[in-house]
């Protein structure tokens, strides 16, 4: 009995202190490629040490970097929650570009065409629950079509982000395009309808927290509802969740419609938080996303924890580029590519040890203290 209670308790740790194995798995993995990026800038002859300074003292060397920081890691936070929760469910939702961007027309077309003369009390809330609603929707329309017309999920979102790109191309050439301009971009949106600003002269919108507390509240979703286990359930083995009674296509129904809700919610926060106006490019904060959730292994703080690497790192070269070094431009979606890469290679090496340790005739847990002979009791 000793030695059974052992074996449970050791497994039980092991499941508490996983956590801990992710984040040293993504800490080395960004240490090994930041290592191998600098050596690669030394050899054709770049300053490590400078860049490094530089990159740090533009990324978080104080309040207004720092804010910049964590203000470009917002959008990635929630288009990475966006796709770690689907694939979480065992939906490969690739669609969150897409329903970034019909999130953020929808809140530009209400402030700007349909309520410009509201109240801000009236105009603001209804286009951040109006964007956030839209993105879902369009997330719910792969889900329909994979349902009643076998259309692939993965297929479907693909091809809804180039929908939803002409479509936003086609309104801004429009009924939303800005008048004396022939450039496809919408009117500027009313100050009233803007996001308020935290910290003065900065651009640190109440969006920011927002979204982190959206985090928080999936990872508490996942962790301690019927529904997060369920739906975890039918990502993991759908044929044994029906079996167990969970209604497998409704919850991922839920879970795409959520997901979708976030992208939406990630495009009004960038449109009424940022740019305060639309153009044909409106970043690519959608597929960049998938990126952030791979990085926090589908876990909504890890995704969080990943979203703030990636703003660091994204507004840390934007500096470098400005400054005398005249860094080259994509390094750093280079450091992104081979962080996942290496992230990928560690977990799959992982997963591949703990598969033999637990093929191992000592891996099982006794049953009995005195059980030492072959099953049967025959000895």
């Amino acid at each position: 009995m000793a030695a059974s209670q052992a074996w449970f308790l050791a497994r039980r740790a092991g499941r508490e202190f996983g956590w801990i194995v992710t984040l040293a798995q993504a800490v080395a993995a960004c240490a090994l490629v930041l290592a191998l990026v600098l050596t690669g800038l030394a050899v054709v002859g770049y300053s490590p040490v400078a860049i490094v300074t530089r990159w740090a003292c533009g990324a978080a060397g104080g309040v207004y970097p720092l804010t910049s920081s964590m203000v470009e890691a917002c959008p990635l936070l929630l288009t990475g929650l966006a796709a770690g929760l689907t694939f979480r469910a065992g939906v490969l939702n690739i669609g969150a570009q897409g329903q970034f961007l019909v999130g953020a027309v929808t809140a530009v077309g209400l402030t700007t065409r349909w309520l410009p003369a509201a109240a801000p009390l009236v105009a603001m809330p209804l286009a951040i629950a109006a964007g956030a609603l839209a993105g879902g929707l369009w997330a719910l329309l792969a889900s329909v079509l994979e349902r009643y017309r076998a259309v692939p999920v993965v297929l479907s979102t693909i091809l809804l982000n180039f929908v939803a790109l002409y479509l936003i191309r086609a309104l801004l050439h429009g009924p939303l395009q800005a008048t004396g301009t022939a450039a496809p971009q919408s009117p500027l949106i009313p100050a009233r309808d803007w996001l308020g600003v935290l910290i003065p002269l900065s651009s640190f919108h109440w969006g920011v927290p927002a979204a982190f507390l959206v985090a928080v509240g999936f990872w508490w979703f996942n962790t301690h509802t019927t529904w997060g286990f369920e739906t975890f359930a039918a990502g993991l083995n759908p044929a044994a969740a029906n079996l167990a009674g969970i209604p497998v296509r409704a919850r991922q129904f839920l879970i795409m419609f959520l997901g979708g809700g976030c992208a939406g919610l990630a495009g009004v926060f960038q449109v009424l938080g940022v740019t305060h106006f639309m153009t044909a490019s409106f970043g690519d904060y959608g597929y960049a996303g998938i990126a952030v959730a791979l990085l926090g292994r589908l876990n909504p703080l890890g995704i969080a924890l990943a979203a703030i690497f990636f703003g660091l790192l994204d507004v840390g070269s934007q500096r470098v580029q400005e400054s005398t070094l005249a860094l080259p431009q994509g390094v750093a979606d280079v450091v992104k590519a081979l962080v996942i890469l290496f992230m990928l290679l560690l977990g799959a090496y992982l997963a591949r040890r703990r598969l033999r340790v637990t093929s191992l005739p000592d891996a099982a847990p006794p049953t009995s203290a005195g059980s030492a002979g072959p099953p049967g009791g025959v000895n």
